[in-house]
This record gives C-alpha cells, sequence and structure tokens, in this order.
C-alpha cells in the first residue's frame, strides 16, 4: 500500500480516537466504564478496535491513556520518514500494556486498514515472560568493553530500510506538497 494512503488512515483513526476521548471526556463520571460509553454512543461501537480496549476501563482512566497514546500521531505522520514503529508502540504501552490479548485483537483491527501496523513488534506476552525471568546481574549483561555491539537503533534503520523499498512515499515524487490519495496527480 503507498505511504499517502496509509498516512491517511492513520490520520482517519487519529480521529476516531480523538471523537472517543471527547466523549468519554464528556461523560464526566468517574464510575463509568468504557462499556457505558460504548452502549451510549453508538457511533463509537462501531470502531472495531474500541472493542479491543477493556470494557471495564474507567471513562477517565480511559481518557488519559488514549491522550498519551495517541498526542504524538499528528507530528510524527508528518515527519518525512515516519516512525510507524513509534507510533504502534506508544499505544501498545499505554492503552494495553496490561491487555495483550486486547492488544492482538487491536493489531488485528488496524490491520485490515494498514497491514503492516504492529509488524516487528513484541506482543505483551514477550514482554511479561521477559518481566517473569529471573534478573541477571547488570555486569553479565552487559558487554565487554573491547566488543562493538550494534545498537537497537542500527536494527531499526535495517528494517526501516527494507519497508521503505516497498512503500512508495509521498515525498518521492519532488514536488513541495504532494496530492493525497484522493486527489489523483494534478
Amino acid at each position: 500500500m503507498k505511504d499517502a494512503f496509509e498516512r491517511r488512515a492513520l490520520l482517519l483513526h487519529l480521529g476516531d480516537a480523538l471523537q472517543a476521548i471527547s466523549a468519554a471526556l464528556a461523560a464526566d463520571a468517574k464510575h463509568h466504564t468504557l462499556h457505558h460509553l460504548l452502549n451510549a454512543h453508538a457511533e463509537l461501537g462501531a470502531h472495531e478496535w474500541l472493542a479491543a480496549v477493556s470494557a471495564k476501563m474507567k471513562t477517565t482512566e480511559f481518557a488519559k491513556r488514549a491522550s498519551a497514546s495517541f498526542e504524538k500521531w499528528p507530528v510524527r505522520l508528518l515527519d518525512e520518514q515516519v516512525d510507524y514503529s513509534a507510533l504502534a508502540l506508544a499505544v501498545q504501552d499505554n492503552l494495553f500494556a496490561d491487555n495483550p490479548s486486547g492488544w492482538r485483537a487491536y493489531i488485528d483491527a488496524m490491520k485490515r486498514e494498514v497491514e503492516w501496523f504492529g509488524d516487528g513488534l513484541p506482543f505483551a506476552e514477550a514482554a511479561e515472560e521477559l518481566a517473569q525471568m529471573p534478573k541477571l546481574e547488570v555486569e553479565s549483561a552487559q558487554a565487554p568493553n573491547d566488543v562493538d555491539t550494534p545498537t537497537a537503533d542500527a536494527d531499526i534503520e535495517r528494517v526501516d530500510e527494507v519497508g521503505d523499498q516497498s512503500r512508495e512515499s509521498v515525498e518521492s515524487d519532488g514536488r513541495l506538497y504532494p496530492s493525497w490519495p484522493w486527489k489523483p496527480g494534478v
């Protein structure tokens, strides 16, 4: 799928998230859960990704977590090279940190619009397994100083290079203001 279409799909998702946050804040009841909110607002129930969030979460908690999840999306989606992993990780860390099955459902819902969304990210179960493993001593976990070890950034750059080749970028057409996917080239 082209980069412009992917960005558009993610912007539409951001709009859905802002709508849900607004409804949660308007509910103004600390005892209401997301389940109550979805029942009260039929238009929100149409967003399948909201069903992935724990229905028992209080609306105020949802508004806080969703705001933290999506706060940097507008800036990141306007970057020349979008860090797609950062978009997904922000949502995973804030909305689904304690809900691995919800994270899988969210990824499945998002992949219908953006087929690569969440690819290469660890699922919450993997993080839970690592957290339950015995901690190693800091000295034994560190590499010796005389050995060069690749950084995590190097791995991310390699992954991005492969992904960028398969995606066409809106910036690649050389125009200052590239056309959006719903307005064919002018």
